[in-house]
C-alpha cells in the first residue's frame, strides 16, 4: 500500500514537470550539455523532441556524434532550431577528435546565425584552423577561442555586430591582421589577445572601448604600456603599429620598463609617444647614466617619473617638454618601492608651488582595470 502511494506521488511529480511550457523546459535543458539534453528524449513522449528546440549547442566531444551521423551538418540540422544563440565546443581530451571537426562545426552554426561562440581545446600540439565563414558573420556578438591553434585570418573580414573578441591562441597575429580584425568590427567593445607561444614579441594586448573612454594595454617581456583617452578620441588604429604612434595626441600613457639593458627599445617607445599630453614612466635601471636620446615632447603638459635615485632622466626629461605644467618625481631606492615623492607646478620651464607635502599615494597604472 505504501509503495503504491510513493509510486503515485512520483508519477504526479513527473506529470507536473511535463506540464511545464516548452520554453521553461528548454531553459532547464539549456544548463546541460547537448549529449545530456539528448538523453532526456528517452523520458517520455513529451520530452522526445524538446532537445531539438534548444537554441544552443554545448559539445564536449565530437567523436560519438560523428559515429552516429555522417557529418556535422546533418546533426546540426536535426538537433537545432532555425537559429542558434550559442555554440560551445570544449574538448578536454588530449587528442584531436574535436579539432578535426572544428571547421565543420563553425561553418554549420554560422549558417544558423549563431550569436555567441566559445571554443576551447587542451591538446598541446598546434593545429591550423580556417574559419573563413566565421569572420564574415553578420550575427556574431561574442567570440572566444582558446588553445594551441594557429588561427588563419582570411582576407575578407566583416563582423558588424561583434562586441567581444577573446583570443588565447598559440600564435601571435601580425599587426596587420589585428588591425583588420578591429577595424572591421565597428561594434567591438572588448578585444583580448594573449598568445600561448612563449617568447612571442607580444605577451598580451587588451583593448576596451566604452562610451566616453578608450583603453589599450600592451605588454611583452620588455615593458608594459597602458594608454587611455577620455571622450570620443579614438587612437586604436594608430596604436596597433609603432610607426603611427606619433599620431597619438590626447591620451594618458603609462609605461613600465622591465629590464635595464633595453635603451634602444625604450628610445623607440618614447619616440612613438612624443606627442602625447600626459606621460607616466617607471624605469628602474642599474646604470643611471648616460641618459637616453630623448625626443622633443611638444604637447606634454604632465610628466610623472618613477626612477632610481640620481637617475639623469630626472634632469634631462623636463627640458624636452616646453609646455609642461605638472612635474612629479618618484624616487625608488629598491624596485617597486617609492621612498620619496616631489611634485611641482611648472610655468615657462620654471618649477613653482611645491606640492609634495599634499600628495595622495601615487598609483602607477599598468593594466586595464575593471574591463571584464
Amino acid at each position: 500500500m505504501a509503495g503504491r502511494r510513493r509510486k503515485k506521488k512520483r508519477e504526479e511529480g513527473e506529470d507536473r514537470i511535463s506540464k511545464l511550457s516548452d520554453d521553461v523546459l528548454c531553459h532547464i535543458l539549456s544548463f546541460l550539455t547537448t549529449k545530456e539534453a539528448t538523453v532526456t528524449s528517452l523520458l517520455s513522449r513529451r520530452w522526445r523532441l524538446l532537445y531539438s528546440m534548444l537554441p544552443s549547442l554545448h559539445i564536449r566531444c565530437s567523436k560519438q556524434i560523428i559515429q552516429h551521423y555522417s557529418n556535422v551538418d546533418i546533426f546540426v540540422a536535426k538537433h537545432t532550431p532555425q537559429n542558434i544563440t550559442a555554440f560551445h565546443l570544449h574538448c578536454d581530451t588530449p587528442d584531436y577528435c574535436c579539432a578535426y571537426y572544428a571547421e565543420e562545426w563553425v561553418s554549420a552554426v554560422v549558417a544558423k546565425k549563431v550569436q555567441n561562440i566559445d571554443i576551447s581545446f587542451c591538446h598541446s600540439e598546434e593545429i591550423v584552423l580556417f574559419f573563413n565563414t566565421l569572420f564574415t558573420s553578420s550575427t556574431l556578438v561574442t567570440l572566444n577561442i582558446t588553445g594551441s591553434i594557429h588561427l588563419h585570418i582570411p582576407s575578407s573580414v566583416h563582423l558588424p555586430n561583434l562586441n567581444t573578441l577573446n583570443l588565447r591562441v598559440h600564435s601571435c597575429f601580425p599587426l596587420s591582421n589585428l588591425c583588420k580584425l578591429i577595424s572591421k568590427s565597428p561594434a567591438l567593445k572588448l578585444f583580448y589577445h594573449r598568445p600561448k607561444f612563449f617568447g612571442s614579441q607580444l605577451d598580451e594586448m587588451k583593448i576596451v572601448h566604452n562610451s566616453g573612454q578608450i583603453q589599450v594595454f600592451y605588454a611583452n617581456w620588455l615593458c608594459d604600456l597602458f594608454i587611455e583617452s577620455d571622450g570620443d578620441y579614438d587612437f586604436i588604429s594608430d596604436v596597433l603599429a609603432l610607426r603611427t604612434w606619433p599620431k597619438i595626441v590626447r591620451v594618458k600613457a603609462y609605461m613600465t620598463v622591465h629590464f635595464e639593458a633595453t635603451s634602444f627599445y625604450v628610445d623607440r617607445i618614447l619616440g612613438g609617444l612624443r606627442n602625447v599630453e600626459r606621460l607616466y614612466m617607471k624605469y628602474f635601471r642599474d646604470r643611471v647614466t648616460p641618459s637616453h636620446s630623448l625626443p622633443q615632447f611638444n604637447n606634454l603638459v604632465e610628466l610623472r617619473l618613477v626612477l632610481r635615485r640620481n637617475d639623469s632622466l630626472f634632469d634631462k626629461f623636463p627640458t624636452k617638454c616646453p609646455k609642461l605644467k605638472v612635474l612629479e618625481f618618484n624616487i625608488m631606492d629598491k624596485l617597486s618601492c617609492i621612498t620619496e615623492r616631489y611634485r611641482f607646478n611648472v610655468r615657462d620651464g620654471v618649477r613653482q608651488n611645491d606640492l609634495s607635502t599634499r600628495l595622495e599615494p601615487f598609483k602607477h597604472r599598468t593594466k586595464v582595470e575593471n574591463a571584464d
